[in-house]
């Protein structure tokens, strides 16, 4: 009998909890999904003008075509990520729950001087303003109310960090702008001395001190980082006295340009914060110090922006090569030319004076490899003792069907490079250029004799 009651009980409890499901279910909206009430009714494509009260002070932003700028407490650009975050939030912002239709003491939610004031102005005469006060308990939604009203609801806690921002924040804190992708001209002095590339289509050379190929990872790179370097604070605006922070003169001057505008920023000693150094853009009136997006760039050597790659071909791309070593102090000369036949791609190597014959591919590939190994490892002054009058290797390689590049390499102890049309001498690793001599004796060897595994009759 006492089974049967339980039975019957448990029949009851599961029938009131389906009923109650049921109840609950049938209140929810179509796909079982809640939906909160919109804070304000707004598009953010209609929001024009945003004021933002936070401790760190106020700010006031005005949507122009070129973007959004502030107006308030400065004249200047906003930052787009931060004005594109207020603009969404805005808009999107929900109340999670009502906690007092007509709270009678808005201080018990911090709202009577609530931390952070957000108001908008939009399209068709609609404006809004919201106020943020104390984190609940649990720090997972905090107390707002519209201004003007005393209807206290809850939205989640995130929404204070978007809004909690001071006018430092808020404006576009890039150190200098430029169309990064369209910068033609790269000028970087330091110490009186000036370092200056210049772009040709994809490709950029260094134009003085001395001319040469540049590298492209080194200048990009630095290009990068200078359109996205930030100013870590502003020191003082507008600026008075240059010479107290290190900027007259500057420890550090870059000019970027595009086309006949350019950008100059200058970088002075190290700041307080941190050691960052000071630094203004010429175009404003202003001393900031960097954020550290810039790094190495600020000491870099004048080297790092040249190329230190020798040679440009590739075994894949050379069609022609004509080397001449130093032999017992006598020059000797040898020509491979790559043929294109029925059987693939094949070399074939003259010595001087005599006959082509047939050169092993694998062992021309080899030589090929050997030389774009050879890098610069410093620049020297073009006035050292190189040994590049008497060269001990000269190397001049026809490739991309039309490029062609010479490279002359010296002995005077040690072993130095330079490339024809080019003021740039280096010194480079004496491993590499003795494997690049041995791979060049194995190459000028006439291919092995193919092995005759044919049984010849008893």
């Amino acid at each position: 009998m006492r089974g049967a009651w339980s039975t019957l009980a448990l029949v009851l409890v599961l029938a009131g909890l389906g009923a109650y499901i049921y109840f609950v279910d049938s209140k929810r909206p179509e796909g079982g999904a809640t939906v909160n009430e919109k804070v304000f009714t707004v598009e953010p494509d209609k929001i024009q003008e945003i004021r933002v009260a936070a401790p760190t002070g106020s700010t006031t932003l005005v949507r122009k075509e070129s973007g959004w700028t502030i107006t308030e407490p400065m004249a200047t650009d906003a930052d787009p990520t931060e004005s594109a975050s207020l603009v969404t939030n805005i808009a999107s912002m929900e109340q999670t729950r009502v906690v007092d239709e007509n709270a009678p003491d808005l201080a018990a939610y911090g709202l009577a001087e609530p931390n952070v004031r957000v108001a908008f102005k939009a399209d068709g005469n609609i404006s809004g303003e919201v106020h943020l006060g104390d984190k609940t308990p649990t720090m997972g939604d905090i107390y707002a109310v519209k201004a003007g009203t005393t209807r206290v609801f809850l939205v989640p806690s995130y929404v204070e960090t978007t809004f909690d921002k001071g006018p430092f924040n808020l404006r576009d804190k890039r150190v200098v702008k430029f169309e990064r992708d369209k910068a033609d001209r790269l000028e970087v002095t330091r110490e009186g001395s000036t370092i200056r590339m210049v772009r040709d289509g994809s490709e950029w050379t260094v134009e003085s001190p001395r001319r040469g190929r540049a590298d492209y990872a080194t200048v990009e790179g630095l290009l990068t980082r200078l359109s996205t370097a930030g100013m870590a604070s502003i020191i003082e605006t507008p600026s008075t006295d240059l010479k107290q922070y290190g900027l007259a003169p500057p420890v550090l001057r870059i000019q970027v340009s595009v086309g006949s505008s350019q950008t100059t920023l200058e970088v002075g000693t190290p700041g307080p914060d941190g050691g960052r150094p000071y630094a203004r853009d010429v175009s404003r009136p202003l001393i900031f110090t960097l954020d550290t997006v810039l790094g190495d760039d600020l000491s870099r050597s004048f080297d790092d922006f040249h190329k230190k790659d020798l040679f440009e071909a590739r075994s894949f791309t050379a069609d022609s090569v004509r080397v001449t070593r130093l032999v017992d102090g006598t020059p000797k000369t040898w020509e491979f030319v790559k043929k294109s036949g029925d059987a693939g791609e094949t070399w074939q190597v003259t010595p001087e004076g005599g006959q082509a014959i047939e050169a092993d591919r694998a062992k021309v590939d080899e030589f090929l490899n050997a030389l774009a190994a050879i890098r610069f490892q410093t620049l020297v002054d073009t006035t050292a003792k190189t040994g590049l009058e008497r060269p001990l290797l000269n190397v001049g390689i026809s490739y991309d069907k039309g490029k062609f590049e010479r490279v002359r390499i010296g002995e005077a102890g040690r072993h130095y490079a330079n490339r024809e049309g080019e003021q740039v001498t280096g010194e480079v690793e004496t491993p590499a250029v003795m494997a690049a001599l041995a791979a060049l004796d194995d190459a000028i060897k006439p291919p092995a004799a193919a092995t005759d595994t044919t049984a010849k009759p008893q």
